[in-house]
């Protein structure tokens, strides 16, 4: 009679559960699937028993192979994967009768010989390998997964900084900001494990630093159109991947070389600037504002001294002096240099002597300025070519015509004062006065002007001579429009109220004095008037009595030393 029916038995042996920090060692063993699957490591020894009961504790017989013993007892599987036991002819097991069409009773077993494959992943962190290391930034989360092609992934372990090997089972969270070492390796259901990885990871959470520096000229925030703007970055991490600049308003740049100045406008400008590391770690954006002045000092030669004209040629003492006078628009000069008759040129200090001897009288000048920008130099200026110099800007004064009042430092005045600008110039005669008030634009002054705002007022001035000198001053007024507060009192309390031609009154009695007051927070009161039920106004002397019984309507206004007034009306009764 042929097999019908197989009991597999197979041997198992428990994992010790003992890890360290050495790859734990997995005994190969027999697993059955939650769908009956059953797996068996392939290197594992087969034995076949039978049973005629379905009972656990049964006898059970092992089988013999009469024409393959020698390999059979053990048995080894040779397939990887599916296998197969089989019995031919099906039997019905009601009917215990052949099933046709004829098939085979077939028992299904996988052999498994491969070990699972583990990978490691980072989450959402940017990863950047280097000299077999990879850094992250962000959350620092490390994700280990593994496949297996046959019986499946048991556990996966792990262990970091050589601490024991632990069953991994769920994301890894990385704290510290510096390097670590992470080992991983997955083993499947039969106790194929493959070999240890090992990942060295640098967790680097820290922005890189940048610098900005000029090279070449520069004074305070000025620089030169030869200038340079060298941006230095530093990372403590991985390290430095780009440096990013944008100039003003144009477009973003990557920066590889220090920035020429040449190319800029002469005016102010900001450079925006920050770097990113190779993790994508990036710097709070940094702003420096500069100044580029390519314009070169302007300097003028004036004679200080005695000059006298005779038959059409000028001719100077030896008393007389030259000064030399430099402007520049921006960084400010620096050094100023002179040649008198061709000989070599010496830096200028102070006017000095034209006591050079007999001749034609030829002067070279230029002047350098804080960022090296050097006004031309070396062509020869003869002294019938420098006129008489005007380098003096007019003066100024200003004058007030109306209400005006003044206290310590402060000039107290109202909307209803006008301002005057003054300007006088002896040499080259008063062009023209621009003036603003605070920060509005600046204005031709034509006439007096007032001002509205309430508060105070800075009032700047510049006057121009008539070859562009120009001299400038400011001052500060405070506009008071407000007038004073108005006080009343009385000498003696209200006796109560009565009703009198439809209206309610305080009641006084006759001898009642009243008396008046004001007070005025800038400039101060200057005088008090007073008007009794619609008479004539009054000045306020010292106090209002001797009233007579009736009801009383007096209205008192007080004006300031500005002229700024406020008026009040009080009410109240006299009876016997």
């Amino acid at each position: 009679m042929k097999i019908r029916y197989y009991w597999l038995v197979l041997c198992l042996i428990i994992i010790s559960n003992a890890y360290s920090q050495e790859q734990p060692q997995f005994k190969s063993k027999v697993y059955e699937s939650e769908d009956g699957k059953l797996y068996i490591n392939k290197e594992l020894p087969v034995y076949l028993h039978l049973s005629v009961s379905p009972d656990a504790d049964a006898q059970k017989y092992r089988l013999n192979s009469q024409e393959t013993s020698a390999y059979a007892n053990p048995m080894y599987l040779d397939t990887e994967g599916y296998n197969t036991l089989r019995s031919p002819s099906a039997v019905d097991t009601a009917t215990r009768k052949p099933v046709y069409p004829l098939r085979d009773i077939i028992f299904e077993v996988y052999a498994d010989s491969y070990a699972p494959r583990s990978t490691i992943k980072f989450g959402n962190s940017s990863v950047f390998s280097q000299g077999g290391k990879k850094y992250l930034n962000g959350q620092a989360v490390i994700v280990l997964s593994a496949t297996d092609q046959t019986s499946g992934v048991e556990d996966i372990y792990y262990s970091i900084d050589g601490k024991p090997f632990a069953i991994y089972t769920d994301t890894l969270h990385l704290q510290e900001e510096k390097e670590y070492s992470v080992k991983y390796f997955a083993v499947d259901h039969v106790g194929n494990a493959e070999d240890v990885h090992e990942a060295i990871i640098v967790f680097d959470k820290t922005s890189p630093v940048t610098q900005i520096n000029i090279l070449e000229d520069k004074h305070e925030n000025t620089i030169s159109g030869r200038s340079r703007l060298e941006l230095i970055s530093e990372d403590k991490g991985i390290g430095v991947s780009n440096i990013k600049y944008i100039i003003d308003e144009g477009t973003e740049r990557t920066y590889s070389s220090p920035i020429s100045a040449k190319y800029l406008s002469e005016g102010e400008h900001t450079i925006t600037y920050y770097a990113t590391d190779k993790v994508n770690n990036q710097e709070t954006r940094k702003s420096y504002t500069f100044y580029v002045d390519k314009t070169p000092p302007t300097i003028i030669e004036e004679l200080v001294g005695s000059s006298f004209m005779a038959n059409g040629k000028e001719f100077t003492s030896g008393r007389t002096q030259l000064k030399l006078v430099s402007f520049d628009n921006r960084a400010g000069v620096k050094d100023a240099y002179y040649s008198v008759n061709g000989e070599e040129y010496q830096r200028y200090d102070k006017p000095f002597y034209l006591s050079m001897g007999s001749g034609n009288l030829s002067i070279s000048t230029y002047a350098v300025d804080n960022v090296n920008n050097k006004s031309s130099g070396g062509e020869e200026t003869s002294r019938a070519d420098i006129p008489y110099i005007d380098l003096s800007g007019p003066t100024l004064d200003f004058g007030f015509n109306g209400p005006m009042f003044r206290t310590n430092d402060t000039i107290y005045i109202s909307d209803k004062t006008t301002i005057s600008l003054k300007g006088s110039d002896k040499e080259a005669g008063l062009n023209n006065l621009k003036y603003r008030v605070n920060d509005k634009k600046m204005n031709d002054y034509a006439e007096p002007f007032s001002i509205d705002k309430e508060g105070y007022n800075d009032v700047y001035y510049e006057g121009f001579d008539n070859v562009d000198n120009s001299n400038n001053n400011t001052f500060s007024v405070y506009v008071d429009n407000t007038g004073p507060e108005v006080h009343a009192s009385y000498s003696i309390a209200a006796k109560g109220k009565q009703r009198i031609e439809g209206r309610n009154y305080d009641v006084y009695p006759s001898h009642l004095v009243v008396f008046l007051s004001a007070t005025d927070e800038k400039v101060g009161v200057d005088r008090i008037y007073y008007s009794i039920n619609d008479q004539s106004e009054k000045p306020y002397a010292g106090l209002i009595s001797g009233l007579k019984p009736g009801s009383y309507q007096i209205e008192i206004r007080a004006v300031d030393k500005l002229g700024n007034d406020n008026t009040e009306k009080i009410q109240f009764a006299i009876v016997q």
